[in-house]
């Protein structure tokens, strides 16, 4: 059986906005996503651990399947709607087995 292209979308953010994001995605045409509620790691500006008791500062991952041109509109988007996040945003190509569900 042969896949179907689609574009994967992630958005690693700080917790706090994830709700703001998950809407603004639907409003743009993603039909749905999944969210890893943890994310740790370093880069550029340092690590960040999650060792915050508050959790406060935990970044998340927002993960969505859709067409090229609603992969296109979010990440040629994202910075202008968001511009004051700390994201990192990507889009890679992943193939899936049932495109009615992206």
């Amino acid at each position: 059986m042969p896949g179907h292209p689609r574009k994967k979308i992630e958005i690693i953010v700080e917790a706090p906005l994830q709700r703001s994001i998950l809407d603004w995605l639907g409003s743009q045409g993603v039909k749905g996503w999944s969210l890893l509620p943890r994310v740790i790691g370093g880069g550029q500006h340092g690590e960040r651990s999650g060792d915050d008791v508050t959790r406060a500062f935990d970044n998340v991952m927002i993960v969505a399947v859709t067409t090229e041109p609603v992969a296109r509109q979010v990440l040629d988007g994202f910075h202008q709607r968001f511009a004051n996040a700390v994201a990192i945003v990507y889009v890679s190509d992943v193939e899936v087995a049932r495109p009615g569900h992206f």
